[in-house]
């Protein structure tokens, strides 16, 4: 038992204990519940027999509380304050109503210390919320993964913890808030440090409001509507475009050759290579497999003198990079042919994102590359041309190739990686 404290009109009541426990969850996802919100469900039911939850949806720091110091950052776990002193009461009339209230944050300090104080202040909040109401707390630790908004990995997680309770989340009657729209500066107030929250929003399909919206009854405010950022519909139809150009003659050849990628990095060149050349016995030899030219070289020699024929599957951006594998064709009197990914290189960071936080488990995890991997890309590059000794060229246009859930992910906003 905490010791009881004495003041100068006598006894004390002790500190209250703390509240809200923390779930189960991968190492870089902290899930935290306050009460149990399905202890006593307002539902509703839909034609097809299933129970629909309205949610409100809440970032936290910004929108339900600030730091009580003033700071732009908390300096301990008893740094903040509501954002508005409306807060709880809204709070209380949502779950009045019947609404759940799920915090979706991101956090992202890897200091230790931090993280702690962090998870400590959740506790402290739920002493705060008014009495009988539950909260549940998701918070994405990592900047590079599935869980971080924009991404939907935290809505994911939710969305699984209702339907394994034979409930629905009512999308058209649950709202988002959060202080995260890009928003510019005006006057005294700073511009938003982003807009994840609104793009997280609009990749789950919920209504988006800003806290003085929906706190304070003030009118929309100015921001980018729909948000600025890239997404695959940009471009208009990929799908439309021949996939290999020219298109009349077979992707692989019976004669021993080497075959030589271009492209940037997540265009598509290792799914392209494994659905076409493996099962007609053509060797892969990448760079980051193998660590250095040098021994791609060796290798890919190898494999040529034992009758092998050997794709080489790195960007070879320029006719430096490409030489090389020229003059190893020329000396081993063999063809040498080109395939030219045409991924515009826009799409290939978005690209990079996507596979990073929603690549198919059938494939290889891939790490997120850093910005710096493409822009050093697109400074060196060259484009292939036959007189560098090429025996043919072929451009190969990105078509997104996966099932209907994987395809809606990648047509969604993407977390954007610093430079």
């Amino acid at each position: 038992m905490p010791p009881v404290k004495r003041s100068s009109e006598g006894l004390i009541a002790p500190p209250p204990a703390k509240k809200g426990d923390f779930q189960s969850s991968p190492p870089t996802l902290i899930h935290f519940t306050h009460l149990d919100p399905f202890a006593a469900s307002s539902s509703s039911s839909s034609s097809s027999g299933s129970k629909k939850i309205a949610v409100s949806f809440y970032d936290l720091d910004g929108t339900l509380i600030k730091p009580r110091s003033g700071a732009q950052f908390p300096k301990s776990r008893d740094d903040w304050m509501w954002w508005h002193p409306s807060v709880p009461e809204r709070l209380k009339k949502e779950h009045d109503e019947g609404r759940h209230l799920i915090v979706i944050s991101n956090q992202g300090d890897p200091r230790e210390k931090i993280r702690q104080e962090w998870k400590a202040k959740l506790s402290l909040i739920a002493t705060k919320i008014p009495k009988d109401i539950p909260v549940r707390i998701l918070a994405a630790l990592s900047k590079s993964d599935g869980y971080r908004k924009p991404n939907i990995g935290m809505y994911e997680v939710v969305e699984r913890i209702y339907k394994e309770r034979g409930l629905e989340i009512d999308l058209e009657h649950s709202v988002f808030v959060g202080d995260a729209a890009g928003r510019a500066a005006k006057g005294s107030q700073g511009k938003d440090h982003g807009d994840t929250d609104y793009k997280f929003a609009l990749n789950v399909g919920l209504k988006f409001v800003t806290p003085e919206e929906h706190f304070l009854g003030h009118a929309r405010p100015r921001f980018p509507e729909p948000p600025i950022g890239f997404l695959p519909s940009k471009l208009g139809s990929l799908a439309s475009l021949p996939h290999i150009v020219p298109s009349h003659t077979p992707i692989t050849r019976p004669s021993l050759e080497i075959v030589l990628f271009v492209g940037p990095p997540a265009s598509g060149k290792s799914s392209f290579f494994r659905k076409h050349f493996p099962p007609e016995g053509y060797e892969h030899i990448n760079q980051d497999l193998l660590g250095t030219r040098d021994r791609c070289l060796r290798i890919a020699e190898t494999f040529l003198a034992e009758g092998k024929k050997v794709v080489i599957d790195n960007t070879n951006r320029n006719r430096e990079t490409r030489a090389h594998w020229i003059r190893l064709a020329i000396r081993l009197k063999i063809p040498i042919r080109v395939f030219h990914f045409l991924c515009p290189l826009e799409l290939a960071k978005h690209n990079n994102v996507y596979r990073a936080c929603y690549g198919p488990t059938n494939e290889p995890t891939r790490t997120l590359l850093p910005i710096s991997a493409f822009s050093s890309y697109a400074v060196a590059f060259e484009k292939p041309s036959i007189d560098e000794g090429f025996d043919e060229i072929r451009g190969v246009n990105f078509h997104f190739e996966g099932t209907d859930d994987q395809r809606r992910k990648w047509d969604m906003y993407m977390l954007e990686p610093k430079r």
